[in-house]
């Protein structure tokens, strides 16, 4: 029987602000060094902004019974050579877990179909390797956490362009968070990944929702420990 699910709820939320602090932290670090880049990337360049959700997702493979160890994050591909993946789980030879952390700010038109190519893209180069026997024998699994700024911008919907070919109905009226979804359902529902979360924030990060209540850190922490629970019993414990 698989163990309780420790309350995670509240330690995401805090993770969620600590993204928002240290990356207005950033931006701040960057402007009193006359270095602050074009647009918002000057509050993303640190590389630090995701760490406290890091952090917590190391917690739950520890408190699931395989604690993260090493910082071994560069892995082969397929269609290029290799990848630095944000979180990547090791346990007797085997691949836990490889999970990508990603956000975005502002800047929605411009980058929801750039970072949606992107989550395509990643999924099938690893799914690639991943066949070609480039991690052993047993499969990776595969997670992708997406944080999206909440603002009137994120949430307006948009109608269909005009396009040769008739656009799939559900993106009819649909908001950018609302494409977000749909991508990771159906990346999630192809097998390309294998649990996802889509949380969304104000950037005083006091106000956490779930575009999809398959979607909640609990949900996606569950699906972790299931992920742990399958590797013991093919491994062994202790």
């Amino acid at each position: 029987m698989a163990p309780d699910l420790p309350a995670y709820e509240e330690r995401f939320r805090e993770a969620v602000h600590n993204f928002w602090a240290v990356r207005s932290d950033q931006a701040e670090q960057q402007r009193l060094k006359g270095k602050l880049d074009a647009g918002t990337r000057g509050a993303v360049t640190g590389g630090k902004h995701l760490d406290g959700v890091a952090v917590l997702i190391a917690d739950v493979f520890t408190d699931a019974g395989i604690p993260p160890v090493g910082n071994y994050r560069v892995l082969p591909g397929y269609y290029r050579l290799s990848k630095n993946w944000d979180v990547v789980v090791t346990y007797r030879g085997a691949i836990v877990a490889i999970i990508e952390l990603k956000s975005q700010v502002g800047s929605f038109g411009n980058n929801c179909n750039n970072r949606i190519e992107e989550m395509v893209g990643q999924s099938l180069d690893l799914r690639r390797a991943a066949r070609e026997g480039r991690f052993g024998e047993i499969p990776p699994w595969f997670g992708y956490l997406m944080l999206l700024e909440s603002s009137p911008a994120s949430y307006e919907p948009h109608p269909l362009p005009t396009m040769a070919y008739p656009a799939d109905d559900v993106f009819a009226d649909a908001s950018y968070i609302d494409r977000y979804r749909v991508a990771l359902q159906r990346l999630r529902l192809e097998g390309d990944v294998d649990a996802v979360c889509l949380v969304t924030s104000n950037r005083d990060g006091d106000l956490v929702g779930y575009p999809d209540r398959t979607m909640t850190f609990t949900a996606f922490a569950a699906a972790i420990q299931a992920r742990v629970s399958s590797i013991l019993a093919m491994l062994g414990s202790g």
